[in-house]
C-alpha cells in the first residue's frame, strides 16, 4: 500500500483524476455497453443466420420443384403408349409420320409450362422435327457422349437414380444460351404387338422460369446455385441466359455465410448464402433508442461532471504548471487573470510576485551580457580592421595609377595594361564599402593576378580557370582566393625550369562552396605542408602577430571568422608534383554572406 502511494504521488493531479475517470467511469461503461452491444449483434447474428437457412431451405424446394416436374413430366412420357408405339413403328410416308405427330401432340403431352420433352427412338423412319428426333442427329453433341458415359443401367421403366442431368452453355435452335436438362433412357415391350425399343428422354427446363423464380424471391441478400465450380443459379444477374456462366471461385470465401448441398437425381448442387455485411448497423439501428441512451447515461452526463471539474481544479493548475516551465525571451511569463478564492488562486498569485521578482534580475543580468557581447564584438571589427590595414595600403593605388597614365602618355602600352590590372586588383582591396564580393568578382581579381604574373614568367606560366555557374552570385570575403593563387604561384616557380600550370577551380557541393587551387610546382615538403594545414586550421590573431609570412594565414582566419569557424582547409602536396589546396564553406544564402549578417 505503501508503494502505492508513493508511486501516485509522482503522478500529477490531472492525471490522477484521468485515472479515476477512467477506472470509474470508462472501463465499467465500456464493459456493459459492451455485453449489450454483445447481445444486440448476437441476436441480429441468429436472426441473419436464420434467413440464410430460410433462404437455404426456399432455394433447395425451388430447384428440386422444378426437377421434379421435369422428372414426373419425363416418366408419364414414359409410360404413354402411343408415345412409344410412334416412336418405333415404321412409316410408309412422311405425311402418315406427321398424322401420328399430330394426334399425339394435341393432347400436350410434351410440356408442362415449366419444362419441355424430346424423344430419341432408336428408329431411324421418323423425321427430324418437333418433339422427335432421330437419334443419329444427337450423336456427336457434348449432352449425348456425357449421358454414353454415365454409368446407368438400361430398364423397361424411368428411375430417378439412371437419371442423368445436363447443365452447360451450348447452342440450341442456332442461338448459343444455358441449358438445364434432365435425361433418361428405357427399354420398352408392347405385348400386344410384340413390338420392342429403346427411347432416351431429354426434357429441358425453363431456365428463365427457374432463374426468375429465385429472383422473385426477394432473398435481401445474394444466392448462388453451384454445380462444382460453376454458378447455374444466382439472383445478383451472374451471367444470363445467354452468357457464360460465373464461377464461385470468383467470390470472396470470407463473404460466404452459409454453404448447404443438395443431391439431386445423379448430380450433387452446392448452395452459397452472403452474409449480410451490415449486421451491426442494422442491429444499432433498429434499437437507436437504448444505444442513444447508453450513451447519455454513460457519456454524456460524466464527460460534462469531468470537464466541469477540470476547469474548476486542474485546468488552473494546469496553466500553473506551464507558466513555471516556460521561458519567453528568457523571463518567466506572468498569469494575466487570476480567477477564484481557494488555494489554487493563493498559489497563482504568489507566483505572480515571485515572477515579477526574478523577471527583474533576469533583465538586470541581460543587460550586463549585451555590454560584454558589444565589447567582443567591437575586439573582433578591431582585430579585423587590423587585418585589413596589413593588405590595404591605399597610397599605393594612387602611385600605380600616376604611373598608368605616363605610360599611355608615352604609348607604353603593353606596360600600361599591365599596371591598370595591377591598379584593378589595388582599387579592390581599397574599397570600404563592404568586405563581401561575388564569387564572379574575386575570379576577375584571380585572373589579373595571373596574367600579371604571365607578363613577368612568359609561356613558363600556364593557368586555367573554371567557375561553375550556380556559384558565380555567392559572396565570399574579397582577397582571400588570390591569396591563395599567389602563394601557389610564387612557390611553384622557385626553381621550376619547365612549364608550370596553375589551376583555380570553383564549384557547388549542395549547400558548401568548394574552392581549389592547384599547381604543378616543386611541391611542399612532408612536414612543412602538415604545418602549414595545422596553422590554418587553428590560426588566431595572436598567431598571424608572431609571424612575418602571413598571407595564407591572413586569409585563412579571415575565412573562419567570417564563416563562424565552419571554413575547412586541406592541402595535398607531392614533391616534383605539385600541390593541391582545398577550402569548403557552407553556402548560407545566395543575398547572405556568411556569419549572419545581410550584404548591403
Amino acid at each position: 500500500m505503501r508503494f502505492l502511494v508513493k508511486l501516485l504521488n509522482r503522478i500529477s493531479i490531472k492525471r490522477k483524476l484521468l485515472i479515476i475517470f477512467l477506472f470509474c467511469v470508462i472501463l465499467p461503461m465500456i464493459f456493459t455497453d459492451a455485453v449489450v452491444m454483445y447481445i444486440m449483434v448476437s441476436t441480429a447474428a441468429r436472426d441473419d443466420m436464420d434467413m440464410m437457412q430460410n433462404v437455404v431451405d426456399s432455394a433447395k424446394y425451388t430447384i428440386r420443384d422444378y426437377c421434379d416436374t421435369g422428372y414426373n413430366l419425363m416418366l408419364r412420357i414414359s409410360e404413354n403408349k402411343n408415345v412409344n408405339l410412334a416412336s418405333v413403328v415404321p412409316y410408309n410416308s412422311n405425311l402418315d409420320y406427321y398424322i401420328k405427330y399430330f394426334e399425339l401432340s394435341k393432347n400436350k403431352l410434351f410440356s408442362n409450362g415449366r419444362s419441355i420433352v424430346t424423344i430419341y427412338p432408336e428408329n431411324e423412319n421418323i423425321i427430324n422435327g418437333g418433339n422427335f428426333q432421330r437419334r443419329s442427329k444427337i450423336t456427336d453433341t457434348e449432352w449425348y457422349r456425357q449421358f454414353e458415359a454415365f454409368n446407368r443401367k438400361t430398364i423397361p421403366y424411368v428411375d430417378p437414380s439412371d437419371t442423368y442431368i445436363y447443365v452447360d452453355y451450348t447452342k440450341v435452335n442456332w442461338e448459343e444460351k444455358r441449358v438445364f436438362s434432365m435425361i433418361c433412357d428405357y427399354d420398352f415391350y408392347e405385348e400386344s404387338n410384340g413390338i420392342t425399343g429403346n427411347n432416351i428422354i431429354k426434357v429441358d427446363l425453363n431456365y428463365s422460369s427457374i432463374v426468375q423464380a429465385i429472383e422473385n424471391a426477394k432473398y435481401g441478400t445474394s444466392l448462388y446455385i453451384c454445380l462444382d465450380d460453376k454458378i447455374i443459379f444466382s439472383n445478383d444477374k451472374k451471367g444470363g441466359l445467354h452468357a457464360d456462366f460465373s464461377r464461385i471461385s470468383e467470390i470472396d470465401a470470407d463473404a460466404v455465410g452459409l454453404k448447404e448441398r443438395i443431391k439431386l437425381y445423379d448430380k450433387q448442387f452446392d448452395i452459397y448464402v452472403l452474409k449480410n455485411e451490415n449486421v451491426t448497423w442494422t442491429a444499432i439501428r433498429e434499437n437507436w433508442f437504448l444505444v442513444v441512451a447508453l450513451l447519455g447515461l454513460n457519456v454524456f452526463f460524466p464527460m460534462v461532471t469531468f470537464l466541469l471539474l477540470n476547469k474548476s481544479f486542474t485546468e488552473r493548475l494546469s496553466v500553473l504548471s506551464k507558466s513555471f516551465a516556460s521561458e519567453a525571451n528568457e523571463s518567466l511569463i506572468t498569469i494575466p487573470e487570476v480567477d477564484g478564492t481557494d488555494d489554487i488562486s493563493t498559489l497563482m498569485h504568489a507566483y505572480n510576485d515571485m515572477a515579477t521578482r526574478i523577471n527583474n534580475l533576469i533583465e538586470t543580468e541581460y543587460k550586463e551580457r549585451l555590454k560584454r557581447q558589444e565589447v567582443d564584438i567591437a575586439k573582433q571589427r578591431a582585430e579585423l580592421e587590423a587585418l585589413h590595414s596589413q593588405i590595404n595600403p591605399h597610397f599605393l593605388f594612387n602611385a600605380l595609377e600616376s604611373i598608368r597614365m605616363h605610360s599611355v602618355l608615352k604609348q607604353e602600352n603593353e606596360t600600361a595594361r599591365m599596371v591598370e590590372k595591377l591598379a584593378m586588383m589595388q582599387r579592390q582591396n581599397v574599397e570600404w564599402g563592404n568586405d563581401y564580393v561575388s564569387v564572379a568578382n574575386e575570379i576577375r581579381l584571380v585572373e589579373a593576378y595571373l596574367e600579371l604574373q604571365k607578363y613577368r614568367f612568359g609561356n613558363k606560366l600556364m593557368y586555367e580557370v573554371s567557375v561553375d555557374d550556380d556559384c558565380r552570385d555567392i559572396r565570399v570575403p574579397k582577397i582571400t582566393l588570390v591569396t591563395f593563387v599567389e602563394n601557389a604561384c610564387v612557390h611553384s616557380m622557385e626553381k621550376k625550369t619547365s612549364v608550370c600550370w596553375i589551376f583555380v577551380r570553383v564549384s557547388r557541393e549542395y549547400d558548401t562552396l568548394v574552392l581549389e587551387v592547384e599547381d604543378t610546382g616543386n611541391g611542399i615538403p612532408e612536414d612543412a605542408c602538415r604545418q602549414l594545414v595545422e596553422d590554418m586550421r587553428n590560426v588566431d590573431i595572436e598567431m598571424i602577430r608572431g609571424k612575418k609570412s602571413i598571407g595564407i594565414l591572413n586569409a585563412a582566419l579571415r575565412l573562419k571568422m567570417f564563416t563562424e569557424q565552419r571554413a575547412v582547409f586541406d592541402i595535398e602536396s607531392e614533391s616534383g608534383v605539385g600541390t593541391l589546396i582545398t577550402i569548403k564553406m557552407p553556402i548560407i544564402g545566395e543575398n547572405k554572406v556568411y556569419g549572419g549578417i545581410e550584404d548591403a
